[in-house]
């Protein structure tokens, strides 16, 4: 009882320390937004370590842009309330459990070495830019930095258990704005309310492995709809890109599957395939979508051209400050502006070295290298523990999807990116077990992993 009255009582007095400070500078919206803000996550932090993916979610599903239109930035929301979002998402949960006495892990010198490194990302980036409200008022800026941030607050948060389920809700927050965004305007690309298409793809790719576990756990019927309708948004998105990441999803967990002997698993892989390629293949819409966007038309448009342009471009900027690159996150997007009609390079990893050289290109793949791990454990091994194989499936879709888009500069995927890598480096340790017993008793079934990681609830 008296834990819930210290919760409630600092919950009241953010609450109206926040409406004094806007009341005194007569800006009642502003107050509206950020009490609703700090209820929500504080309410999420309350929860323990349950909170921390379903703070990351409610950032990650929130509608921040035009419904139906291209918008180059937030409409009709300021873009502090945004950068506060995103440092609230993150940090709310994480503070909460340090007041709180919360479960942790022990600290090291790893998770040591790349907080000074993020630190040091931060103060290369302010020296670039000159002052911190520079920063401050930049989503770009403010989600690349806390990407790697929440990567470290996440590997506070030992019981990773709470993944599937917020997940599955962000994943259906964002299938629901998809259907509405498509009933709206149906001629226009599906996903603008993520900021653009392909970043709703991403974003797609990266919840649908861990939310279809979720899903399947409680109804098979629920998997199938879920899978249908997030296949079908993938298609109005239009993004080729989220398209060849769920193809090498797929053939990934097929691979993985097969090592393990798991036939069951594989069977159920190859219905659901067949199911709704039947259904894409026989809704007319879905099928013309599709068509128009494989066609040679579409092959030879101006985005292959710009890919092509982006990689020769970056190739023979990068030698001229390879460690620390430009100095800031932008630089890349404003010299495509500057030289063609698009602002972006469109391939993410050549994007992060060309602004901030080696140094953030390793930072940026810190979660990546994370997922790769588990996938290589999970195939020597012949193990396919469900929670640990959804999240890396769901960082690796993402990471293919950033082969074609400037995906690090998109704070959504980047909170996708690091929050996920980092609960999933909790469990390395168990992977490497569950690979070393499986090899050593010659069972490397589904039941077995399950059993050794203690992934079945």
């Amino acid at each position: 009882m008296g834990r819930a009255r210290w919760q409630a009582l600092v919950l009241v007095a953010a609450v109206l320390g926040l409406l004094g400070g806007a009341v005194a500078e007569r800006k009642p919206s502003t107050a509206v937004e950020l009490c609703l803000l700090v209820v929500a996550l504080v309410g999420l932090a309350m929860l323990g370590d349950r909170g921390y993916p379903w703070a990351i979610m409610a950032m990650v599903s929130a509608p921040w842009y035009q419904f139906t239109a291209h918008s180059e930035s937030p409409t009709g929301i300021n873009q502090k309330v945004i950068c506060t979002a995103i440092a609230a998402s993150v940090l709310t949960p994480w503070l909460w459990s340090l007041a709180f006495g919360g479960r942790r892990t022990r600290p090291n010198r790893a998770t040591l070495l790349l907080a000074l490194l993020y630190l040091g990302m931060a103060l290369l980036i302010h020296s670039t830019l000159g002052s911190i409200s520079a920063i401050v008022t930049s989503p770009v800026i403010v989600g690349y930095l806390f990407g790697g941030i929440s990567f470290l607050c996440a590997r506070r948060f030992v019981r990773i258990e709470a993944w599937p389920a917020a997940a599955f809700a962000g994943l259906c927050v964002l299938l629901a704005l998809g259907a509405f965004a498509y009933v709206t305007a149906p001629s226009e690309r599906d996903g603008y309310f993520a900021g653009y298409p392909i970043t709703y793809g991403a974003l797609l790719v990266g919840l649908i492995p861990i939310g279809l576990l979720y899903a399947y756990r409680r109804s098979r019927s629920l998997a199938v709809a879920v899978g249908v309708a997030s296949i079908a948004m993938l298609v109005f998105s239009e993004s080729r890109s989220a398209w060849i990441a769920t193809g090498a999803v797929l053939l990934v967990l097929v691979a993985l599957l097969g090592r393990s002997r798991n036939v069951r698993a594989l069977a159920l892989v190859g219905a659901a395939l067949v199911i709704t390629l039947g259904l894409v293949l026989g809704t007319g819409t879905l099928h013309k979508v599709i068509d128009e966007r494989l066609n040679t038309r579409a092959v030879n448009s101006q985005s292959l051209t710009h890919r092509e342009w982006s990689v020769g471009f970056a190739l023979g900027q990068i030698g001229k400050a390879p460690v620390f690159g430009a100095g800031a996150p932008g630089f890349s997007a404003e010299e495509s502006n500057n030289r063609t009609s698009l602002g972006a390079l469109d391939d993410g990893y050549l994007s992060v070295t060309l602004d901030m050289g080696l140094v953030g290109l390793f930072a940026a793949l810190i979660p990546i290298s994370v997922a790769l791990t588990v996938l290589v454990r999970c195939g020597l091994g012949g193990v396919t523990p469900p929670l640990e194989l959804s999240l890396a499936l769901g960082i690796f879709g993402m990471a293919v999807v950033t082969l074609f888009y400037d995906s690090f500069y998109w704070s959504q995927i980047d909170l996708l990116f690091g929050s996920m890598g980092g609960a999933l480096s909790l469990r390395l340790g168990a992977v490497g077990v569950a690979r070393v017993r499986g090899r050593r008793t010659g069972e490397p079934r589904l039941e077995r992993s399950l059993g050794l990681l203690g992934s079945s609830s």
